[in-house]
């Protein structure tokens, strides 16, 4: 909406030459005109329902999708008497715009609402109707790309787009994608953050199959259904667990101990190293963190032992792996 204009008084006569001078601009087809008139009345806190909705009519006629959708939105913000009739408006304009997943959406959230006149739940309803099939027309349309998307991703090894395509999948049906994440999961090419997202796909919808999943030359094989997720693996609440004493002497470190660990996991989950080597990767971790205060670092053969280098560099390489794609 405009800005309204501060202590300015439009008298009636001004207010008639603009609203005549809008409407017959609509009139003669002259919708630029008629959005500067309404504009102005608008401008000066004229919000009657015939003026808005001039506004938008020309919008519309100009094409100005995006302008029009934003008026609507406003209009229905105000949730004044006309709030229904807004959502009718906007419900219709966004299948105009082939809007159907939103359509679906705005009608699904009035139609719960038993404040709504009876005569738009009949129009709502018969225009829901008429929008679901396609609306499952534009999910399978969209699926159809997505997948083809992530085929030619997987096939270019182009893990940045497979990044962003398996994180599009978050609230999609994976059931098309099965055979597909089943040759990702196993094809070593494929950064293993990418296959922790697939792996957490499965996961939240249940698929109950056996995959084979391989990170840096290591085979597991899992059922998404029963396999633990990330956070809830014993693995990773026995890392917690251990770094409790170290919680409560340097909270701070602790911090920056618990982000490392974070990552370290999500690059080999699903995979796990053994519980033996728990304390061994606990020491590394607070090694490396503490040695970033360090002006010269200490991590060498004369402050550590070989066995703790060792998992130190193994962790630095999963850091590197992570930042490969994410960033923070």
């Amino acid at each position: 909406m405009q800005e309204q204009h501060s202590n300015i008084v439009l008298f009636p006569k001004q207010r008639e030459r603009l609203e005549q001078s809008g409407f017959h601009a609509m009139h003669e087809k002259n919708f630029v005109q008629a959005i500067d008139y309404f504009d102005q009345l608008l401008s000066y806190g004229v919000n009657d329902q015939a003026i808005v909705l001039g506004k938008l009519t020309s919008l519309i006629e100009l094409g100005r999708q995006d302008e029009a959708e934003q008026l609507c939105e406003e209009l229905i913000a105000r949730k004044d008497e006309h709030y229904f009739s807004y959502i009718n408006i906007y419900a219709t304009l966004l299948f105009q715009f082939h809007k159907h997943k939103d359509v679906a959406k705005v009608l699904k959230n009035a139609l719960s609402s038993e404040e709504i006149p009876s005569i738009l739940r009949s129009q709502f309803e018969k225009l829901y109707d008429v929008n679901q099939p396609l609306v499952n027309e534009q999910i399978e349309q969209e699926e159809k790309i997505t997948k083809r998307e992530l085929i030619d991703a997987f096939e270019a090894n182009d893990n940045l787009a497979q990044w962003h395509l398996v994180n599009h999948l978050q609230n999609a049906d994976v059931t098309p994608y099965i055979t597909l994440f089943e040759e990702m999961l196993g094809d070593e090419k494929v950064n293993p953050i990418i296959k922790t997202v697939i792996v957490g796909l499965l996961q939240a919808k249940s698929i109950d199959q056996e995959f084979k999943v391989i990170k840096f030359g290591t085979e597991i094989e899992i059922n998404p259904k029963t396999f633990p997720f990330k956070n809830d693996h014993p693995f990773r609440l026995a890392l917690t667990e251990a770094m409790e004493d170290y919680e409560q002497q340097n909270p701070t470190l602790y911090q920056l101990c618990e982000q490392l660990i974070d990552r370290f996991f999500y690059v080999l989950y699903p995979l796990t190293p053994p519980l033996s080597d728990l304390d061994r990767i606990i020491s590394a971790m607070i090694a490396i963190v503490e040695n970033s205060f360090e002006t010269k670092s200490k991590l060498n053969e004369e402050h550590y032992s070989k066995e703790l280098l060792t998992t130190v560099n193994q962790i630095i390489e999963l850091e590197k792996v992570y930042f490969s794609i994410m960033e923070e």
